[in-house]
């Protein structure tokens, strides 16, 4: 068995949540058995903390130590958001220019790439014989000949505000040399649903014309599983994986914490989600256990062969709704799907911007309330408003 340890967003705060947790973490570790490899999704540190990733180099030493693995072949890591803050002239500029033409990167991708200078400096302080010249570039490196990791920055339009229409370098993307012998994934900051539709198409032609088995990001600093269907066809669609924020703090009442563990064993990878809570430590989360990625080999004809995952999220429908909610029009599932995923906090600040004109949702609301709510919310024309919202949440 192969079992690979997914974590995400490291904005380290040192305070009594993080080292409580990151104990408990080297220790849920050795509980659920030997860890191969390590992946990072992007956020080693805050925009506060200047161009220091100490924290977080420290912390990424310290667990391959305790996972006794090696450093410059099992860590697996890519930029987010919050690590290119390297300042350069006309850097505002060159982003508004991007982000209003996203597939015209051309000479400002050195330009763009240059605010990841602290970030790749702390890479190769991790990992000094890093195979790539630029970590912050799009690049591919295969794990001890068994997983092709397609390493991508979703960064590299990010403004510090925007979080969705991001961007990246599809034209190096489509020019990488993906593996026939064993799986490709794809590792990115970003969900793919945050990427601007341009780079969503151009990414789906990647998809469809290379044998990639899934998507696995971070970002949303909460767990999140759904499909990329990169082809109107049967079994056409690769799993998007969203991880936790991997890095508890006090303060943060928006974010879920946790880790994904992942188990190849055979032709499937099973992914199990580990919640953690103040108080209550790590607990089994069903929002990610018991979703697979398909890692065997592909059919002759060329179709990847893809296991049932849950759209995002267990909903639990009753019986007497479950066939209701499949006749809706999609963006009214999509709503239903997506109010499941929200935070108590994100819910109020959904009923602050919705409640008093189309009324309030529960915190608990039932099924049955929340598809009667759908349906006179898009009755009324305003349902896809209120999920545009959702998806800025």
């Amino acid at each position: 068995m192969i079992r690979w340890l997914h974590i995400s967003d490291l904005h380290i705060k040192n305070k009594a949540d993080w080292n409580n947790y990151r104990k408990e973490l080297f220790k849920k570790c050795s509980e659920i058995g030997k860890i191969d490899l390590v992946i990072v999704t992007g956020d080693f540190h805050d925009f506060l903390d200047g161009e220091s990733f100490e924290m977080a180099k420290n912390f990424l030493q310290e667990l391959v130590e305790k996972l006794k693995i090696d450093i410059s072949n099992d860590l697996f890591l890519i930029p987010g958001n919050h690590d290119g803050i390297t300042e350069f002239a006309e850097k505002e500029i060159y982003i508004s220019a991007i982000q209003n033409k996203p597939l015209s990167l051309n000479k400002a991708i050195d330009k763009l790439l240059s605010m990841f200078q602290a970030y790749e400096v702390f890479v190769k302080e991790l990992i000094p014989a890093y195979p790539a010249e630029h970590p912050a570039a799009v690049h591919s490196r295969v794990w001890r000949n068994k997983i092709n990791f397609i390493h991508c920055n979703t960064a590299i339009a990010a403004d510090g505000c925007t979080k969705t229409n991001q961007v990246m370098d599809v034209d190096t993307l489509a020019l990488l040399e993906f593996s026939e012998d064993c799986p490709n994934i794809i590792l990115a900051h970003n969900n793919f649903d945050d990427l601007n539709n341009e780079i969503q198409k151009s990414i789906k032609d990647v998809i469809r014309t290379n044998p990639i088995r899934a998507y696995l990001c971070g970002d949303r600093h909460m767990e999140s599983a759904k499909q990329i269907t990169y082809e109107d066809k049967q079994n056409r669609q690769i799993p998007c994986i969203g991880c936790y924020k991997s890095a508890p703090d006090p303060m943060d009442e928006y974010s879920n914490f946790g880790i994904i563990i992942g188990e190849w064993q055979g032709d499937n990878m099973d992914l199990r989600g580990w919640s953690w809570k103040r108080g209550e430590g790590f607990k089994v989360d069903s929002n990610i256990t018991e979703q697979k990625i398909y890692m065997g080999d592909i059919e002759k004809t060329g179709v990847i062969k893809t296991v049932s995952i849950n759209d995002n999220v267990d909903i639990k429908l009753t019986d007497d709704y479950n066939s209701k909610i499949d006749d809706c029009y999609e963006h009214q599932k999509e709503f239903i799907i997506k109010y499941h995923q929200l935070s108590q906090y994100q819910k109020s600040q959904f009923n602050r911007k919705y409640g008093d004109e189309y009324g309030k949702l529960e915190k608990e609301v039932s099924e049955k309330e929340l598809y009667d709510y759908v349906t006179v919310a898009n009755n009324n024309l305003i349902l896809q408003d209120m999920l545009d919202y959702i998806k800025t949440l």
